[in-house]
């Protein structure tokens, strides 16, 4: 078979170096190894990098890796470092002859092979940028670092003195410096370093990862990987033990064994062969670590092997290899003060002795080794061993070794062999039994022979003792014969003189030594911080340690040393806290189930600790203890211990001798001081008169036997059953009430109290964990029954509860200096006890905190910060404030999660009972209060804990991480759900928490001390090693730097969701960006809070008003350079797709807030001072910038997963939205665009994608919308360039997607959500879904959690069954929510597809038309579509509210171009026919609510009537047949009716209304309408039609009754303009010559002159150029509607009306005359004098200056009415009176003059309305001297005039 190629392990060179490939380096393997979650560990690049044979080979073979250089890897370091391999080119941004010269040099210095060297330099190649971020600081951050704090420089150097820095420098001296050859060979070497220590931790973690599974690590693919390695790898099926083979496993003990000595040996030698250039003291103290971590680690993997034998022996082979190793190198005893020298090292020594103490005792094997060696009369050796097994027991040669070995190390005093010693002289001890007793039978058999008898070989043997069973053969001759091991005893002298072994015992077991010795190696096997190994290695190796204890027993008997020892065993340093239901690998569980099983240690420890007990308290309850906490899902164990504790059938107690006469002796002829109690004996008894219940007393009754069990001393065990719960509970009433009970049993010490109130809470603990499993709804039952059990012979208004809470008040009010260790205990279990005690009645606890001393309440201060407030924290005191902190957390989550229950019992329909609901009764004021107090606690030790000494950083870090998280808690769960100001709201009683925190924090006034824990944090996160050890230490100090970063997040998430003030913590957060951008450099973990908080202070600046920070100013160059490297990198090589979205979130972000620097970077690549340094354009897009990677994913977007998709073109979008300078930039290669059209081209329909993947169908959809999105920005600066016609051509192609789906957002559920909210108000009464509702403080995703808070209702309703659902149908109110969460997710995504569809369409349409036939079409498509979308129904909800206007404006926009370009279609029935349908399906238009959405209608239809009109741009529409003339008749016949008519009249009575949402151009709009209705050719048919439909709504009265009023219906400015509106709608209907008739039939010219506006008309100086509202108003009147419609009547009725119209003419007398006055030409008329515009004097001299085109019209119209009047007064005899003060002859000498003045017309013409000045701008179409189109209408309307005029003498001549 072909060895494997290692491509995996390192790909090509080229591809690594350009980012092609990843090249996974031993640290991001063993981190990944290491994660408490397999996200990263089943990521694609590890998985495969963990699946590959050549990476197996590696870890079989540990010493390859980094082996010695060859000529074979020199030839392989040429080839892949050749030409062929990586061609070299000018622009890449490496440096391949350096590469290739520091891996030579790497090489040599560290005689590593050449390509070792050559990946390492890769690996440092590649984390350059996390090297220069964790780098010293620089003067810039030191300085920033003090103003934020806000401490003077000495203060400020106290911050830096913990990161050991040494002097700080200018960022330029720090960049040059990291830059030298100098310190990048340094870092090649601190990288060769830290690669040698993770393989061996990868290795360490590996073969857990194989063996034992975390819970962390119980995922589907984890387990699917785990089965592929052991079968590829090890030929192991674990799923399969019949065709399981361990041996290839096996084999790599002996190989790791073998590693051990060259890695010892390099601790004595150093880096010998390092220049002196290079070599620093960090690097001498840094190989030194990396030898002795990887002998840790090899012992490691070594002894994980080793495990899998069980408690076989094993081979002889390794056991030899093994002790030959530590003979040879004096089990390391030479090199520990070297390393203990030296702090960094010093916390190696430990580990190192306890492991290989642990795989020493491991080989010698006690337990099954005096198994072996026992008697043959007790046990066949033979059935000891199983098949193939070899016991290292039958080499002589190999045990004289050992004891050799042993014996030189125990004469030297190597401390860490006296465990092994005490365990070998207890083998040898039984060695020479088993020798002696052979010697003695033999002696015996052969005298007997010699005696010559013939029964000699039947003799039996000798009555063995009592109890022993004999085998058959035990006589014979060939079970005597000697065994293996004679010979060594013979060697060494231990075959009569056991000397040896007894001092050996003596000296191990002399003042508990060996006890001692094992305890503290127990520290760094258990849990905390000392624990320096994962929980699985630390669980097997102290069962190894479990196995001597139990094995020694027989010799050192229960005593005080070996018990503790057991007993810290046991617990491992584990706490209440750590308590957990995730159940362990059962191997781990082995250390505590074999206190239960095992026949020696249940004997010997546990019955007998249970049998002493309540005599020894401590030892019993410590057991049960450790056992409950660890065999939390053992249920069997668990409920096992629980009996104990409810039944225990002995009590053994100190005689008192009150009750000497109280007994009779019995049996007092076996002597064993038995006795029988005569009388009643009360363990308790009231001193006072009170009658007590027979419970309270205890009472042993008579009849009971018992014996005393010393011979000094009055002890005595009664065979009394009782239950020790209720005496616990007993005892601590006892000790409350002090001096009211007589007590039997003496008191209890304030150890036995703290032990006995932590026995219960982990009882309580245990039992809700256990009962509960991985329900979200608590199983209090069983924690009850154990309450009550407690409490059952407490006095009867007592409780356990009462009596731990009385003991813990007593304690908190005591004076702080007399509090001791003891105290602290007591009260540290109390606060204990109660967390336990929260989920199980929580109301007692919020109760009891109400008035709890140690936070403040009404009128008084907490006393938590006088009790804490020392200096110094010892342990006892973190232990206490930990607890407390932790507690606080735990009420908080309970306020939040209980709040649904909350209100279920409050709510008079609740369909829950209230004895069934713990919180029925629970006062929402006692919650609030308490809350407000914990924030204050939070907030006082948060900024106190800057002045506190810890004995560890661990302490510290475990209290700051708790108070940030209760803040942070309080703030999201406060912020993030309802409405959160409402008192209603959820979480309403967090309220006054969440403020305080936020004035605590944001106010101008908040103290620099509190802003120092924080700035403390971050600081920390830099002096976090890359210990590969200690993983407790290392996650507790992450977890504290998260939970600060999370907490600075959240406070700045919740200041802009209230727009609250952020300057003071906006400003020392941007000084602290420095650090904050480090931390992705430090731990991978690091970089999601990093970005998230950077990406809030970003967002928090940039909605101020002014200029925002910079943040690139603040980071500087340099640190920003190297952040966008770390940041561009997406989660590389795990593409983690949350983690890659948040990235491109983080990018998006900077793009949209203002940051222009550091958007540069990003688009870029470069920062400001390298682009200004390098020959390209600052706009360039550099290959390595995140932009090009954008554009490089979405080349490939069809393979992009959906999030990611999006999360890239949101930042895609963002970019050309605000930095439109990289459309351009992007023009030399668009084929990114084909690939986005390709991909919209392939989606299916939503509702398809829905059906299988709801989730994904909104994806789909929101990626389309960002798509269409880009088009329409690159159409638009394409049209800039004009370049447009090729793309939009194209995208025309592919808008198939777009025109069916862009439009209808018809996903929309409505009978899911409005039977969800029905069925959930009827299962929660007092709840509503809008409860759930999430808020703006995070930014909603698309998916389950993008409405309704998924998370929040979880917690808040998994109390009730029907929240999941019965069984596995997921029925439940969980798959409703989800179900409404993706259908409102769907929607969000079609309504941004809608709008950014409405962007493209509009764009195309600015690039394609007139000339595009296809985009009309699609634009009619598009509207049609609209219209019919908005008449469907739809959800009452704002949004769709607002998508029917946006779908009514699109539609508007799209009809107005294709009118405007003459595009409608020629039969405009269809079209018309939405639109009617459209507006009558609007139920009260012309409320707030409608109105605009109305309007826009009404606006539609005008402009599509007014479009369909033949214009003269518009090619002639053939004629149509008469069914679709009769259609398009009847169709606005009914706009008439329906439309017209009934707005207008309805707008003329609202128009008295106060308050109304109407406006004028609402009747000018009708009134457009209408006369767009009226110029549809073939309506003049309809007069008659027409007239029934304006009678019938009155609309004649209605309007002269609105010109009648106008003069009182004025706004502000004095404006009548519903005189005009109500005119002009008169006029378009007298345009018809019926209806001109039936007005004058109904008079309105008498209405005219009558109404009270005519009065103003007739008043002097109504001109048009006045400022005057009024005065301009009542001329547009005359000149705009009464003029035209004077005509309009004259034109119907003729001689009939003309002398009404010439009388109404001559009503108005000074407009006649002043409308000559304004045409009159310049200088014509000498007694007129000049005056400027807006200038009067008397009535008769005001001369305007200007020319317009209403003045115009007003002359056109009133040369019409006289040239008429004076026609038919010539040829009719009525009288028609003469036009007074009306010249023509003089108007049309004015006319003559300003037509043949073309230029002084120019000069003097002026636009007044918005209109006409579009005209004046614009340039005249036809020919002629007119240079605009204003002036071209000008003149056209002053030859009409002329024409007019001169009409009547062309005739005479």
């Amino acid at each position: 078979m072909a060895a494997p190629t290692d491509k995996t392990y390192f790909p090509p060179l080229e591809d690594c170096l350009k980012g092609r490939a990843p090249l996974l380096s031993w640290r991001l393997v063993a981190s990944a190894l290491e994660d408490s979650n397999s996200d990263r560990l089943t990521s694609t690049a590890v998985s495969e990098f963990l699946r590959d044979g050549h990476v197996h080979q590696l870890l079989k073979e540990p010493t390859k890796p980094f082996s010695p250089p060859t000529n074979q890897t020199k030839l392989d370091f040429q080839t892949r470092t050749g030409a062929i391999h990586v061609v070299p080119s000018p622009k890449d941004p490496y440096d391949l002859k350096q590469i290739k010269e520091d891996a030579t040099w790497l090489s040599k210095n560290a005689n590593v092979n050449e390509v070792a060297a050559l990946r390492i330099v890769v690996v440092e190649y590649q984390s350059r940028a996390h090297s220069h971020l964790t780098g010293p600081f620089s003067t810039q951050d030191a300085a920033n670092i003090r103003e934020a704090a806000g401490v003077s420089d000495a203060q400020a150097s106290s911050f830096l003195s913990s990161l050991n820095v040494v002097a700080v420098v200018d960022a330029e001296a720090n960049w040059a410096e990291f830059e030298s050859e100098t310190k990048r060979r340094q870092r090649l070497v601190a990288t060769y370093l830290s690669e040698r220590r993770s393989f061996f931790a990868s290795a360490d973690a590996f073969i857990t990862f194989l063996l034992h599974s975390r819970p962390g690590m119980r995922t589907p693919a984890a387990d699917e990987l785990r089965q592929d390695i052991m079968k590829t790898a090890f030929n192991w099926d674990d799923r399969d033990f019949q065709v399981a083979d361990p041996s290839l496993l096996k084999a790599m003990a002996p190989t790791y064994f073998a590693v051990l000595p060259e890695l010892v040996e390099e601790v004595e030698k150093g880096p010998r062969e390092l220049k002196r250039t290079v070599l620093t003291q960090q690097i001498e103290l840094d190989w030194s670590r990396t030898s002795i971590t990887e002998v840790i680690h090899a012992m490691s993997v070594a002894f994980q092997i080793m495990d899998l034998e069980g408690p076989q022996f094993h081979p002889p082979d390794l056991v030899d290899q093994w002790f030959t190793i530590m003979d040879n190198y004096q089990f390391m005893e030479p090199i520990m003060p070297i390393l203990e020298q030296h702090d960094m090292l010093a916390e190696l020594v430990l580990p190192a002795r306890s492991l290989m103490t642990v795989i020493s005792l491991k080989f010698l094997n006690i337990d099954r080794s005096l198994l072996y060696l026992s008697p043959p009369e007790d046990i066949d050796r033979s059935e000891v061993l199983v098949d193939g097994e070899e016991s290292y027991l039958n080499s002589a040669d190999l045990l004289g070794k050992i004891h050799s070995i042993l014996q030189a190390a125990t004469n030297m005093g190597v401390s860490m062999t006296v465990p092994l010693a005490f365990a070998w002289s207890l083998i040898i001890h039984q060695m020479h039994v088993g020798y002696q007793d052979r010697a003695e039978r033999r002696d015996l058999i052969n005298n007997q022979r010699a005696r010559g008898t013939f029964e000699s070989e039947a003799i039996a043997p000798p009555t063995p003792p009592e109890g022993r069973q004999r085998r058959n053969s035990g006589g014979s001759l060939i079970s005597i014969e000697q065994s293996p091991y004679d010979a060594f005893l013979e060697v060494a002298n231990l075959e009569r003189d056991m000397q040896v072994a007894e001092t050996m015992a003596m000296v191990a077991t002399s003042r508990g030594h060996v006890y001692n010795i094992i305890s503290e190696m127990i520290s760094c096997l258990g849990y905390g911080e000392l624990a320096a190994f994962r929980s699985m290695i630390g669980a097997r190796s102290r069962v190894v340690f479990e196995d001597l204890l139990k094995r020694t027993f027989h010799v050192v008997g229960y005593q005080t040393e070996p018990l503790g020892c057991l007993l810290y065993l046991l617990s491992g340093n584990k706490q209440y806290w750590d308590i957990s239901s995730d159940a362990p690998n059962s191997a781990a569980l082995d250390l505590y189930t074999q206190m239960l099983t095992d026949p020696l240690l249940k004997t010997h420890y546990t019955v007998q600790s249970h049998n002493r007990y309540p005599y020894e308290f401590i030892p019993f309850t410590e057991i049960c203890r450790s056992l409950l906490a660890a065999l939390v899902s053992d249920k069997q164990s668990s409920e096992q211990i629980i009996g104990w504790l409810y039944k225990t059938p002995s009590l053994t107690i100190e005689w008192n001798p009150m009750w000497d006469r109280s007994y009779h002796l019995v049996n007092e002829d076996e002597n064993t001081n038995s006795f029988c109690v005569d009388v009643d004996i009360d363990l308790f008894s009231a001193r006072s008169f009170r009658k007590v219940a027979p419970q309270e007393k205890f009472t042993i009754p008579a009849g009971t036997y018992g014996r005393f069990v010393t011979d000094v001393g009055r002890v005595a065990k009664l065979e009394f059953e009782h239950s020790t719960l209720a005496l616990l509970g007993k005892r601590l009433e006892v000790y409350l009430s002090e001096g009211a009970w007589d007590n039997g049993l003496g008191q209890l010490s304030l150890d036995d109290i703290a032990e006995a109130i932590a026995l219960l809470a982990t009882v309580l603990r245990t039992e809700v964990l256990r009962s509960t499993g991985k329900s979200s709804k608590p199983n209090t039952e069983s924690a009850i029954k154990v309450l009550q059990e407690t409490s059952s012979s407490l006095s009867r208004n007592s409780d356990i509860i009462k009596v731990v809470c009385g003991i813990l008040n007593g304690l908190v009010e005591e004076d702080p200096a007399q509090l001791d260790a003891s105290k602290f205990k007591v009260m540290t279990a109390s606060l204990q006890f109660l967390h336990a005690l929260l989920p199980v009645v929580p109301g007692r606890v919020w109760s009891y905190m109400s008035s709890c001393g140690l936070i403040s309440s009404e009128g008084r201060s907490g006393r938590l910060s006088r009790i804490t407030g020392n200096l110094d924290m010892y342990a006892e005191r973190v232990d206490f404030l930990q607890s407390a902190v932790k507690l606080f957390s735990s009420l908080v989550e309970s306020a939040m999660s209980s709040a649904a229950q909350r209100k279920a019992a409050a709510s008079p329909n609740a369909r829950v009972r209230i004895d069934e609901n713990p919180w029925a009764g629970m006062s929402e004021k006692i919650l609030s209060q308490v809350c407000l107090s914990i924030a204050q606690t939070a907030v006082d030790i948060f900024e106190n804990s800057a002045t506190w000494r810890f004995e560890s950083e661990v302490g510290e870090s475990i209290v700051i991480t708790e108070v940030v998280n209760i803040m942070s808690s309080l703030l999201f769960y406060t912020y993030s759900l309802g409405s959160p100001e409402s008192p209603k709201n959820l979480t309403s009683c967090l309220m006054d928490a969440s403020r305080y925190i936020i004035e605590g924090f944001l106010s101008p006034a908040s103290s620099s001390l509190r802003f120092q824990p924080l700035l403390t944090s971050l600081l920390a996160a830099f002096k976090i090693t890359d210990s590969t050890l200690y993983p407790y230490r290392s996650r507790m100090v992450s977890e504290r730097l998260t939970g600060v970063v999370s907490f600075a997040t959240v406070i700045l998430r919740v200041a802009s969701f209230l727009d609250h003030p952020t300057a003071a913590i906006q400003t020392q957060l941007f000084k602290c960006a420095a650090l904050v951008a480090r931390l992705p450099a430090i731990k991978h973990s690091f970089k999601t809070p990093a970005i998230a908080l950077l990406s809030a202070l970003v967002e928090n600046a940039g909605k101020g008003a002014g200029e925002p920070p910079s943040l690139l100013g603040y980071l500087g160059p340099q640190i920003s350079h190297s952040f966008i490297q770390i940041a561009s990198q997406l989660d590389k090589p795990f593409d983690r797709i949350p983690e890659v979205v948040k990235t491109w979130n983080f990018f998006s972000i900077i793009l949209r807030n203002r940051q222009q620097w550091m958007a540069n970077c990003l688009l870029t690549g470069k920062t400001p001072r390298q682009a200004l340094k390098g020959d390209s354009k600052m706009a360039e897009i550099s290959p390595d910038s995140v932009l090009s990677t954008a554009l490089e994913k979405l080349r490939s977007i069809a393979t992009l997963p959906s999030q990611e998709a999006l999360a890239i073109l949101d930042f895609f979008t963002s970019a050309q939205n605000y930095w439109a300078w990289t459309i351009f930039a992007m023009q030399k290669d668009k084929s990114f665009l084909d690939n986005l059209r390709s991909y919209v081209k392939n989606l299916k329909a939503p509702e398809l994608v829905f059906k299988n993947d709801p989730a994904e169908a909104g994806y789909q959809a929101r990626i389309a919308a960002y798509i269409a999105e880009t088009f329409a920005m690159q159409l638009y600066h394409l049209r800039q360039m004009r370049q447009e016609q090729d793309f939009a051509t194209k995208v025309v192609e592919d808008l198939d997607y777009f025109l069916r789906h862009g439009v209808q957002v018809a996903d929309y559920n409505a009978s899911l959500h409005s039977n969800f909210a029905k069925n959930f108000g009827q299962r929660y009464p007092g709840l509503e879904l809008d409860d759930f509702k999430r808020t703006v403080l995070v930014p909603k995703n698309l998916g389950t959690q993008y409405y309704y808070g998924m998370d929040f209702a979880e917690k808040m309703l998994g109390y009730d069954a029907g929240w999941a659902g019965a069984g596995t149908k997921k029925n439940g109110f969980r798959t409703e929510m989800e179900k409404a969460n993706l259908n409102l997710s769907l929607v969000e995504a079609e309504v941004a597809l809608f709008h950014a569809w409405e962007y493209l369409i509009l764009e195309l349409s600015s690039c394609l038309l007139p000339k595009s036939g296809i985009i009309s079409r699609q634009m009619l498509q598009v509207a049609e579509q609209c219209l019919e979308a908005n008449h469907r129904p739809s959800a009452p909800d704002h949004i769709f509210v607002r998508l029917a206007d946006s779908r009514a404006n699109l539609t508007l926009t799209l009809l107005k171009r294709l009118a405007d370009c003459s595009q409608l279609p020629k039969d405009f029935t269809q079209l018309l026919t939405l639109i009617l349908t459209a507006i009558n399906a609007v139920d009260n238009p012309y409320v707030s609510e409608n109105i605009a959405y109305f309007r826009t209608l009404l606006r539609i239809l005008f402009v599509t009537l007014r479009g369909t009109k033949l214009s003269a741009n518009a090619p002639a529409p053939p004629k149509p047949g008469h069914e679709t003339s009769v259609a398009a008749t009847q169709l606005v016949i009914t706009i008439l009716d329906r439309v017209v008519a009934q707005s207008f009249r309805s707008l003329a009575g609202l128009v008295h209304e106060a308050g109304s949402p109407t406006e004028p151009d609402d009747m000018a709009l009708v009134t457009g309408i209408l006369q767009a209705c009226l110029a549809v050719p073939g309506l003049d048919q309809c007069q008659g039609q027409i007239i029934t439909i304006m009678s019938n709504h009155n609309i004649f009265q209605v309007a002269t009754s609105l010109f009648s009023w106008s003069d009182k219906l004025v706004g502000p400015n004095g404006d009548p303009v519903y005189g005009e509106i109500s005119l002009l709608f008169l006029l378009e209907l007298s345009s018809l010559p019926q209806i001109a008739e039936q007005l004058a039939v109904n008079g309105i010219l008498g209405h005219i002159t009558s109404a009270n506006i005519a009065g103003f008309l007739r008043r002097k100086n109504i001109t048009p150029f006045t400022e005057s509202v009024n005065k301009m108003r009542c001329y547009s009147i005359w000149s705009r509607a009464l003029l035209p419609m004077l005509i309009n009547i004259l034109g119907a009725l003729g001689p009939t009306i003309a002398p009404e119209v010439a009388f109404v003419l001559n009503q108005f007398p000074n407009l006649l005359e002043s409308s000559i006055e304004r045409l009159a030409a310049p200088g014509m008329d000498r007694t007129i004098p000049a005056m400027p515009f807006g200038s009067s004097g008397d009535g008769n001299k005001t001369q305007p200056f200007y020319i317009t085109l209403a003045t115009m019209n007003e002359i056109h119209s009133l040369s019409l009415l006289a040239k008429v009047l004076g026609a038919l007064r010539e040829n009719n005899t009525r009288d028609i009176p003469e036009v007074t003060g009306w010249d023509s002859g003089k108007v049309l000498e004015h006319v003559e003059f300003w037509l043949q003045s073309r230029k002084v017309l120019r000069e003097r013409l002026l636009p007044l309305t918005e209109r006409e000045r579009e005209w004046w701008g614009m340039k005249a179409a036809g020919g002629g001297d007119s240079q605009t189109v204003l002036e071209e209408k000008v003149v056209g309307v002053l030859e009409g005039v002329r024409d007019v005029l001169m009409a009547g003498e062309e005739g005479e001549e």
